[in-house]
């Protein structure tokens, strides 16, 4: 079986294939365990959430990622910087706002280290292998949201889906007098489109019904100036039912479906793209008051399906999320944190990988 080689070979569960689906969600969203996203104006996924802002928003968010992959009893750790959103939204008039972000849509970033030993002249020859691979894929996305009356929103975005992925792998050897270094390297582009439009309907006693659709075009895969390979940006269908009945608190359940099987025709014949279906919980209550703002005190739970495994196996997540929202200028600044608990594992292997996720947010509204 190549599953279990394979992720120890990578350092990780979620670096399989085109990498890890970081999701664009912002820091509140993440902190509810995603559940936030159909409604969040922060979290590129539902235009329909931009229309009504009423104030200009800047926001930018870091996200480190801290790895355990466990084989065998044998753990290996790893630690990844990732600056996952920045965003601009800006008013109109009429209940029309306007969004502009760039979020990170799949991460595949990881480097490895391996010993062994090539035979030159009939001689043995010890050497060390480095293997550093730098990939991403970035969702540009550019939206308009309107809110037509108190009950319903309404919105439409254009996404451009554009990166890379670069590998580099250098070998050396033990007696560095009578060899030097050998260095190979490949790099691919992507290039895709996609729309997506959402709605949002107020049901009455504290409910809200949300939905989003995208609908991926043509993605392609490029070495220099040549397509190499043709597939689509993924489908994705998301609905959320969102409670807000009681003062002072939100609650939300989201489901979304992602149809990364449309992105198979870039890959390998050893790496296969499955469909996900993800469910998501969260809650925001406010706590006691700083600044005359309430302290917003955030949790969730997240039962994810990622996109690649390897030879048809199955990688998934459970998440646990926690966070604050923290007013540091009054209405005009808030600083947005997050932890998330994370723990994956590929069906039919005894590969399984946890992980701390830590995300710091600012939110920055200037006076109109």
């Amino acid at each position: 079986m190549l599953v279990s080689p394979s992720a120890s070979a990578q350092g990780s569960i979620s670096m399989q294939g085109f990498g890890y689906p970081v999701g664009g969600g912002s820091v509140r969203t993440n902190a509810t365990g995603g559940a936030f996203a159909e409604f969040d104006a922060l979290t590129p996924t539902n235009p329909a959430a931009l229309g009504g802002l009423g104030r200009t928003v800047i926001t930018a968010q870091v996200e480190p990622e801290l790895r355990k992959l466990t084989l065998n009893g044998v753990s290996e750790k790893s630690a990844l910087q990732r600056v996952p959103l920045l965003m601009l939204i800006f008013p109109a008039r009429y209940g029309v706002a306007v969004g502009i972000s760039a979020t990170s849509f799949l991460d595949r970033t990881f480097a490895t280290t391996t010993t062994g030993s090539a035979v030159i002249d009939g001689k043995s020859v010890p050497t060390s292998d480095q293997t550093e691979v730098r990939g991403a894929i970035n969702d540009l996305r550019a939206g308009v949201g309107w809110q037509i009356s108190a009950r319903f929103r309404v919105g439409v975005a254009g996404h451009l889906y554009t990166g890379e992925n670069k590998a580099t792998r250098e070998r050396t050897f033990a007696d560095t007098l009578a060899f030097g270094s050998v260095l190979d390297s490949s790099r691919v582009t992507y290039f895709g489109t996609a729309l997506s439009v959402g709605g949002e309907a107020t049901l009455g006693k504290g409910f809200t019904a949300l939905a989003s659709y995208r609908r991926g075009n043509e993605l392609n895969a490029r070495i220099r100036d040549t397509i190499v390979s043709k597939a689509g940006v993924p489908t994705r269908t998301g609905v959320a039912l969102r409670y807000n009945g009681i003062v002072g608190s939100v609650f939300a359940v989201g489901m979304e479906q992602i149809a990364w099987s449309e992105m198979t025709a870039l890959g390998s014949s050893s790496t296969s793209a499955t469909d996900a279906t993800n469910w998501h919980a969260g809650a925001e209550v406010a706590g006691p008051k700083l600044r005359g703002l309430p302290l917003l005190v955030r949790a969730g739970y997240a039962r994810n399906e990622l996109p690649f495994g390897v030879l048809g196996q199955i990688a998934k997540e459970n998440r646990l999320t926690a966070g604050l929202g923290v007013p540091v200028a009054g209405e005009d600044a808030t600083l947005d944190l997050s932890v998330q608990r994370a723990n994956r594992s590929l069906s039919g292997s005894g590969v399984k990988e946890s992980a701390w996720l830590l995300g710091i947010g600012i939110q920055i509204r200037p006076r109109n």
